[in-house]
């Protein structure tokens, strides 16, 4: 048992190779400079990995934690943070879903899974409190994330048990494909989908109810949580506007300020943004609010498509980033079809962001005679087909004709084709960007460009820039936003709060706030110097992470797009990210992080973070 509050104490490790299952102590002085979900996801991705690890290969591990926060009274704490080597990125993938599956972990008594190795058939993983076994799954194979997870429930005659499944993606092994966490919720980035399938590992079911989390200091926990819950009743946003909308007002903000991506980022204005704002959605769309565990912002819908040819069909609704992905970026204008897309992709397990972004390069590729009809198994892919946009989708999922080709991702899919294609391939490091602007953020630009998921506005924040706290037009200071930023970000996931409150708490650096949540949650007695260290000793396991996989400078770019072609119109018409531009902010980041000028962490970082026992010169 931990001395610290909050903790199970224990992970479990499965091998499927063997089929042994192991449960281990977690040790107080790993926790102590890792904390939780993010930190020890880290940890023993970097510390078990052999450096070149295939990431479809045997030797790749899946490993999901939970964090401190999980399970406990602290209110919107509910992530499941998964962690591998991606097949899309070749580097470091952490990916988050809500929903109740980490607090169920936490109740069967364990803080993290480990998954190594590969089952000679499908199996999927039953953690029925202490009692773990594996099971055929043969039975489930092919099915769709919805059918499977009925099915587990049903057979094992447990309806209320919460799962982690793939689908047909998953196990066929497309590049950007997901794991569903409860229906609901998508570990969306980096392909691990695909990780799971090669594992022969179709899903992961849990019912905890033999162990309750406490925390260290009741009373001060209360009173954060009673001020927290108070904050998010008395915040318009966050008790009215995400539960009526989610998170689709950001389609008008974004338009309006001319940097919502548009047919594959070719302009960043869509005139027929207000068919697809969130009052429409919500109009055309919305049933009912879900929540996840412990979360008074229920800011997941349910939706039923009540006209056209998806009529009837019931699903979750989309979030920004997939009406982004499926909306302006491929020209579609129809909530109906965006619906439908999200549901192949639910159904199907892709995550939304990748497959949107490929599609939109599939496009452009076809509108500049790049591709042709007959490339494409005959299908038109003009912006703004409806048609083409959901038989696209189908066929990644099934990875069937032109289909295969599409789930490599736009990196891999660029350097097949060649013909100029790189320079609107919109992918950092391999990873499709979401849907906040590279040119209209000039903190986003270089927060991309060194992100370690690579595409991911999870790393760094736009919020800050885009509420006018700081000047969106310049690159001044941005390399030390970047960084305070990015220390929030990655204790956000080690704690595993959502970002839906992190504003609550703080996203420009770390503060008292946060240091009194993890001392009365768990026992710790730091400081926000002690804070501020782990956030660093992270960032820089996941970047020699990456170092130790072949990157450095070179992969901290930006699309040539953001780099050479100013936005052509709206408000935010002129803007770019010169390449000069960002090599002046990197030498600055490089600077600030420790890092010598091609962006290796030196040696003297690692001694000072404490990382020498794992991370060994050279890296």
């Amino acid at each position: 048992m931990s001395k610290y509050s909050a903790y199970c104490g224990k992970l479990l490790r499965v091998n499927l190779t063997s089929g042994v299952i192991t449960e281990e102590n977690l040790q107080d002085d790993v926790l102590e400079k890792y904390i939780g979900c993010n930190g020890l996801g880290a940890y023993y991705l970097y510390k078990e990995t052999p450096k070149g690890v295939d990431p479809l290969g045997e030797d790749n591990k899946l490993i999901f934690f939970t964090g401190p926060l999980t399970g406990t009274i602290f209110p919107s704490a509910p992530k499941i943070g998964i962690f591998s080597k991606s097949p899309l990125t070749n580097g470091f993938m952490d990916s988050y879903a809500g929903g109740h599956f980490g607090a169920e972990l936490k109740f069967a008594g364990y803080d993290g899974l480990i998954v190594e190795g590969k089952s000679e058939k499908p199996v999927y993983l039953w953690i029925n409190d202490g009692h773990i076994e594996l099971c055929d799954a043969s039975k489930y194979w092919g099915k769709s994330t919805t059918e499977t997870r009925e099915a587990i429930k049903k057979d094992l005659e447990e309806p209320l048990i919460r799962i982690a499944v793939i689908g047909p993606a998953g196990e066929k092994l497309v590049n950007y494909s997901c794991i569903m966490v409860d229906g609901t919720h998508a570990a969306g980035r980096g392909g691990l989908g695909a990780v799971m399938g090669a594992k022969n590992l179709k899903a992961i079911a849990i019912k905890g109810t033999k162990n309750s989390i406490k925390v260290a200091n009741k009373e001060k926990a209360m009173e954060i949580v009673e001020s927290l819950f108070e904050e998010i009743r008395t915040n318009k946003v966050l008790s009215t506007g995400l539960p009526t909308y989610g998170t689709t007002g950001a389609t008008m903000a974004n338009n309006s300020t001319g940097i919502l991506g548009t047919r594959n980022w070719q302009t960043e204005v869509f005139e027929n943004a207000e068919n697809i704002s969130n009052v429409e959605l919500a109009d055309k769309l919305f049933e009912k609010t879900l929540s996840c565990y412990q979360c008074p912002v229920r800011c997941v819908h349910y939706c039923k498509i009540k006209e056209g040819k998806y009529s009837g069909l019931e699903t979750m609704k989309p979030q920004y980033e997939t009406v982004y992905s499926f909306g302006s970026l491929c020209g579609i204008s129809d909530p109906n079809v965006i619906a439908k897309a999200n549901h192949v992709c639910n159904e199907t397990g892709l995550d939304t962001i990748s497959a949107g972004v490929s599609i939109a390069f599939i496009m452009e590729c076809f509108e500049k005679g790049i591709l042709k009809e007959e490339d494409l198994d005959g299908i038109k892919a003009e912006f703004g087909n409806s048609d083409a946009l959901i038989e696209l989708l189908e066929k990644v999922a099934a990875k069937e004709g032109i289909g295969e080709f599409v789930g490599l991702g736009t990196k891999i899919m660029s350097e097949k084709l060649g013909q100029g294609t790189h320079k609107f391939a919109i992918n950092i490091k391999g990873l499709e960007l979401a849907g906040h602007s590279v040119r209209g953020y000039k903190g986003m630009s270089l927060g991309y460009a060194v992100s370690p998921r690579g595409g991911s506005h999870q790393d760094m924040r736009h919020i800050p820039e885009r509420s006018g706290q700081f000047d969106r037009r310049t690159i001044k200071d941005k390399e030390q936003l970047v960084h305070d930023i990015m220390s929030t970000t990655v204790i956000r996931d080690t704690f595993t709060y959502c970002a839906m409150i992190e504003g609550n708490i703080g996203r420009v650096g770390l503060s008292d706030k946060h240091v009194k949540i993890i001392n009365a949650i768990c026992g710790f007695e730091f400081d926000v110097e002690d804070l501020q260290k782990i956030a660093d000793r992270i960032i820089n396991l996941e970047r020699c992470f990456n170092v130790r996989e072949g990157m450095d400078r070179k992969d901290d770019i930006l699309p040539e797009r953001f780099m050479t072609e100013p936005i052509p119109e709206g408000p935010s018409a002129g803007m770019y990210t010169p390449k000069e531009e960002l090599d002046e902010m990197l030498d600055k980041y490089y600077e600030l992080r420790g890092w010598d000028q091609n962006g290796v962490p030196l040696a003297e970082t690692i001694r000072n973070l404490n990382l020498d026992d794992i991370v060994k010169q050279p890296i």
